[in-house]
């Protein structure tokens, strides 16, 4: 009874305009989410390309350890094409320097995309919440209380069938009907996403995408018996819509746009000026440090400081004036490097309550089906600010190991961290006790024959190539994203409420109906 009562309701839903209307705009929708989608990606992902480019480049250019710079480059998620999430779906850049790590992850390309502007910034996630959910309301407005207006009802319990199938089958019906029309707008997305050459993805996106698919059902299906609960509890079919609409906006629209605003009450803020004020404690202390090292190394004489210095590298300089700035630069990367812990520490106090009132978002999000629903999704497709996190924390334990290798070539304790001049190379001032002012003087004969000395020296040094031998650089470690298997641990309060909300909703309706008077 229960397979015919769901086949008559299937049946029913086919032969109305209601569910072709829900499949044309289902399967209009995602595609042009998954058309607007996969171009942007392609673009995100040449930009992610020339960022690997342009870092590569900068590596086999250097040709002193102060000029290595790895930033860690992360490219695009395929699976932000179906939920966009905080990043929009760009890749990112984290900056990486022995004294710095930056505090913010760099979007990778325009933050307003052009395409972007042209289309709105729609995707799966947002269809199935908005316009799918609001077809699911559509549906099960008048599940109960439209058969009893239009008299069919009382017909159908004549025969005898317990009402407990009845609402199973009006269940069933419905879910098969909106599950179903989503289910050919996911094909057909993934049917334009398949003519992408630069969109592959890999086992486990494929079980993520299975599992979106599956929430975004379980989604629908929760809508669905929300609206028949509230069809079963009202006797009229206009009542039971304006209920089934307020509660739709207040949740979906209402619910989502408050929580951010409620979430800053629950979390004590720090002044960026706080921040401020200790960062710039510590570099007091640092110059105040590095005054009384100078003071008790005083500089050599300036004519033997001179040196020909292209960004942070210097050529040409005395034995003397590079044996004071070895011991200088040592003292100088040691102090950096403490106060960078330092620094990522105060940082870290100053972005915590606003990390943690964007957690708060999500944490209270499962409250509503729609909030829910769509952290849900930026879970799966790896797009929430949490993920923006884990990028940053594996930059900061590779920046640990990028040292551990300066250290390991000693680096810091030596000239080829500012000159790549070869040991035996001759200075720009040979004997400069023996020069006067006059002699060094820009016009003068001296140094002019001096510069034309370095022109040549120039040119033997670019045909001699005195790049580093980098090939035993760290790697990124590729693995900082997170499984499958952490993603479902952090999903779970999210399902166990979805899956709840819908068993309570159908004991609610079968309960309420139970005792309907079909008259």
């Amino acid at each position: 009874m229960l397979l015919a009562l769901t086949r008559k309701e299937l049946l029913t839903h086919l032969l109305t305009a209601r569910l072709a209307l829900i499949l044309v705009f289902a399967v209009l929708l995602c595609g042009l989410a998954a058309l607007a989608g996969s171009l942007d990606f392609s673009q995100r992902v040449k930009d992610y390309e020339e960022e690997v480019r342009r870092v590569e480049q900068g590596l086999e250019e250097a040709t002193v350890y102060a000029e290595v710079r790895p930033h860690v480059v992360a490219p695009p998620e395929p699976l932000s094409i179906f939920s966009r999430g905080v990043d929009k779906g760009a890749g990112q850049r984290l900056g990486i320097q022995v004294h710095w790590v930056a505090a913010e992850l760099t979007r990778l390309g325009s933050a307003d995309n052009r395409l972007m502007k042209r289309f709105v910034e729609i995707d799966f996630a947002t269809v199935v919440r908005l316009l799918l959910s609001f077809m699911a309301v559509v549906l099960g407005f008048d599940a109960i209380c439209g058969d009893r207006e239009r008299g069919t009802l009382r017909l159908m319990l004549a025969n005898p069938v317990s009402r407990g199938v009845v609402v199973g089958g009006k269940l069933l019906g419905g879910a098969l009907s909106l599950c179903g029309s989503m289910a050919v707008a996911f094909l057909f997305a993934l049917l334009i996403l398949s003519f992408n050459p630069d969109i592959a993805f890999s086992g486990q996106e494929w079980a993520r995408l299975a599992i979106l698919f599956a929430v975004s059902c379980l989604f629908l299906v929760q809508v669905f018996a929300m609206s028949l609960a509230v069809s079963a509890f009202v006797r009229g079919s206009a009542t039971s819509l304006m209920l089934c609409l307020f509660g739709w906006l207040t949740l979906n629209l209402g619910y989502g746009n408050v929580l951010p605003s409620l979430s800053r009450y629950g979390v004590q803020e720090h002044t960026y000026q706080d921040f401020l004020d200790q960062n710039s404690q510590v570099w007091q202390e640092y110059a105040r440090e590095l005054a009384e090292w100078r003071s008790e190394n005083p500089l050599p004489p300036d004519v033997y400081l001179r040196d020909i210095t292209t960004g942070v590298r210097r050529r040409y300089g005395h034995p003397r004036g590079n044996a004071w700035r070895v011991r200088y630069n040592a003292q100088v990367l040691e102090r950096q490097l403490r106060n960078s812990r330092r620094i990522n520490q105060f940082e870290q106090a100053n972005y915590a309550p606003l990390a943690r009132e964007a957690t708060l978002v999500d944490d209270w999000s499962i409250l509503s089906p729609f909030t829910n629903y769509q952290v849900l999704t930026r879970q799966l497709a790896r797009t929430t600010l949490a993920h923006k996190f884990q990028l940053r924390e594996a930059g900061y334990r590779y920046r640990a190991t990028f040292i551990d290798f300066l250290r390991g070539r000693e680096a810091f304790s030596s000239r080829r961290w500012f000159s790549d001049d070869p040991p035996e190379q001759e200075p720009l001032l040979p004997d400069p006790e023996a020069l006067t002012p006059e002699d060094l003087a820009a016009d003068s004969p001296f140094m002019k024959e001096r510069m034309a000395w370095v022109q040549q020296q120039e040119a033997i040094a670019a045909r001699q190539g005195r790049g580093l031998d980098l090939s035993d650089l760290p790697a990124f470690d590729p693995g900082w994203r997170e499984p499958l298997s952490a993603t479902l641990r952090q999903m779970a309060p999210g399902l166990l409420v979805m899956v709840l909300t819908t068993i309570a909703a159908v004991m609610l309706a079968v309960f309420r109906f139970l005792r309907y008077d079909p008259s």
